[in-house]
């Protein structure tokens, strides 16, 4: 533990390197969840059917309220319509909420933390045919760890994409005391044979916070539905001169995984429909200076359908404020995907449960 502690980041790029070697098969890898494409035009309608399980409640909810959603969308992209030109069709606009909860057992008792979060793009060609504008409650440096810490203000902006690798993106966050941000994003993808290379910079401006910095780059290998995935992280900020960073790897069996590319999700392996991942991640407050050890497994599945997911993920922490006591505890949530109709099964497939048959 010691060891690891005074050289952690060499500790675990070679555990990635190791298992990375160990396996050099390379497989078809899992199956990806995405939303469903089309316009809101061609949304079924309604089913009449009488709801009588309690699944068949919950996809009627579920429809209902990305119906309702979808419908708004159009109406306020429509409102920005030319008059003196036939309105572009509107796209769907995929939403996804999660509610995460965890139980941290410390020396001086049980710590207790519910988050909820969301990320939603709206396509609204009519408002703006080269932007697309999100609502997120992810924060702006885009920092890895798990989702019940997220606690930040929701932020709601435009997206202009010039390039497949490139995005520059400014709004407001709203709360108590709001505040303007800006950002330039870079982000590309690189195949290295077996291994999948996401780096990603990005340079960003807030007011109240001034001028910061964030970047990482991670390392994927899957060899069929086994994955390993290394992820480096770093935070700087000029008013404070302070720097963040962190160090994960991950080792485990993924199905299928939600197509998501949020760098959060993807290093802490939140990103998975279905399988078990065990994580170890470590992270600091200065450049040499570790401030936390975490190992956890995740293990998640899908509670119903294929938009409702659920993990669970105990967790041992070493925290540097507590003395680096191990701290035992429990993460608990849901994802609430709104990227299709439920009643339509080729729309919302049960990714995770046709993959296992096809093993």
């Amino acid at each position: 533990m010691q060891l690891l502690l005074r050289n952690p980041l060499s500790t675990l790029v070679a555990l990635f390197a190791f298992m990375a070697i160990a396996w050099s098969a390379e497989g078809d890898g899992p199956e990806r969840v995405r939303p469903s494409t089309g316009t809101i035009g061609k949304l079924r309608e309604a089913s009449t059917e009488v709801a009588d399980t309690f699944g068949e409640y919950l996809d009627s909810g579920h429809d209902w309220l990305y119906r309702r959603l979808q419908h708004l969308f159009e109406d306020v992209d429509l409102t920005f319509a030319s008059p003196d030109q036939a309105p572009i069709l509107v796209p769907l606009s995929p939403l996804r909420i999660d509610f995460d909860t965890e139980f941290l057992h410390r020396k001086d008792g049980v710590q207790f933390a519910a988050t909820p979060n969301f990320e939603a793009t709206l396509r609204l060609p009519n408002l703006e045919q080269r932007f697309r504008i999100f609502v997120t409650s992810a924060d702006l440096p885009e920092t890895p760890g798990a989702p019940v810490d997220e606690s930040n203000p929701v932020r709601v902006g435009v997206r202009f994409v010039p390039g497949s690798r490139i995005g520059v993106e400014f709004g407001v966050r709203a709360s108590f005391s709001p505040s303007a941000f800006a950002a330039l994003r870079w982000a590309p993808e690189f195949d290295a044979g077996a291994l999948r290379v996401y780096p990603f910079i990005k340079t960003y401006v807030q007011s109240g916070l001034g001028v910061g910095t964030s970047g990482g780059v991670a390392f994927e290998h899957w060899s069929d539905r086994w994955i390993v995935r290394s992820a480096s992280y770093a935070n700087w900020v000029r008013n404070t001169a302070a720097t963040d960073w962190s160090q994960s790897v991950i080792v485990g069996y993924a199905p299928a995984v939600i197509q998501e590319r949020r760098y959060d999700r993807f290093s802490t392996g939140h990103d998975l429909a279905c399988g078990i991942a065990a994580r170890f991640s470590i992270s600091g407050d200065r450049t040499s200076r570790t401030s936390l050890f975490e190992a956890s497994v995740l293990m998640k599945r899908p509670l119903h359908g294929g938009w409702l997911f659920g993990y669970v993920e105990p967790v041992v922490q070493w925290n540097r404020d507590f003395g680096w006591h191990p701290d035992i505890g429990l993460r608990i949530g849901v994802d609430a995907l709104f990227w299709g109709l439920a009643s339509l099964p080729e729309e919302v497939a049960t990714y995770c449960a046709r993959s296992a048959r096809g093993s």
